[in-house]
């Protein structure tokens, strides 16, 4: 299932390039777009933030399809740190350096038989790491559209960046709390064991101490998405001031 979605994904995403490349190579929606005198470099800006946006929405898409459809999910779960301890008589050679502290804090891997709830998690934090950038790229895409038609103060940039101000903060927010809380739950529904052996190994508590890395539970507050999200509302008060500026210099015309 997972492939097959990937697979029309992928289908998806070429269409959609070919549709791109079509609109902007037809003669009337070339002159009708895409004016004579406007830069290049926004031409194209404007071509790839697009497609940019066409393929977040997909992986978005797909992402949480595949999350909740799937048997086996590919998550990232945090552990306290960890670092296999050798059993007594065993020993390596030919090392160059000594680990003196720390070790693995966390761990990528596939996870069969997750429960509902770190699936949801998982799923929709996965999807807003491919939201942000999309709706990042479609204010690149309206902002250049709105150069292109001579209107680069226009009303609807200063909304939209508004918009996309409260997308990153609290989406950024939500994107890594909720993989974080996901992976948690699947480090607890991992890791977690009421009791085990290894036949004929004396301290099989030392054994598996040594072994098998015990759960944690992570969750970090990312403070950048509310850092870019207080840029885009800069953004927002300094497009609305030049529309008003543009609307008294009109007056003045």
């Amino acid at each position: 299932m997972g492939m097959f979605l990937w697979f029309a994904a992928a289908a998806l995403v070429v269409a959609l390039c070919i549709a791109v490349i079509v609109l902007f190579l037809r003669p009337s929606a070339r002159r009708r777009m895409l004016p004579d005198g406007v830069p290049s470099l926004v031409r194209v800006t404007l071509a790839v933030a697009v497609l940019w946006a066409g393929i977040a929405l997909v992986g978005a898409i797909v992402t949480t399809i595949t999350t909740l459809v799937q048997t086996a999910v590919p998550i990232t779960v945090p552990t306290q740190t960890y670092w296999p301890t050798l059993p007594d008589g065993a020993f390596v050679e030919g090392t160059t350096a000594t680990r003196e502290g720390g070790g693995f804090v966390s761990a990528d891997v596939v996870v069969n038989g997750l429960s509902f709830g770190a699936r949801i998690c998982w799923a929709i934090g996965q999807a807003l790491w491919w939201i942000l950038p999309g709706a990042i790229a479609s204010m690149v895409a309206l902002a250049c559209f709105q150069l292109i038609r001579g209107r680069a103060f226009a009303p609807v940039l200063a909304q939209a960046s508004m918009v996309i101000a409260v997308i990153v903060s609290a989406g950024g927010v939500a994107a890594q709390v909720l993989s974080d809380i996901a992976g948690s739950m699947a480090s607890a529904e991992l890791l977690s064991y009421s009791g085990g052996g290894y036949e004929e190994v004396a301290g099989v508590e030392d054994v598996l101490a040594a072994w098998w890395p015990q759960e944690a539970f992570v969750v970090n507050f990312p403070f950048w998405p509310i850092a870019a999200g207080l840029a885009f509302a800069a953004l927002a008060a300094v497009l609305r001031h030049g529309a008003h500026l543009q609307r008294e210099t009109e007056g003045l015309v």
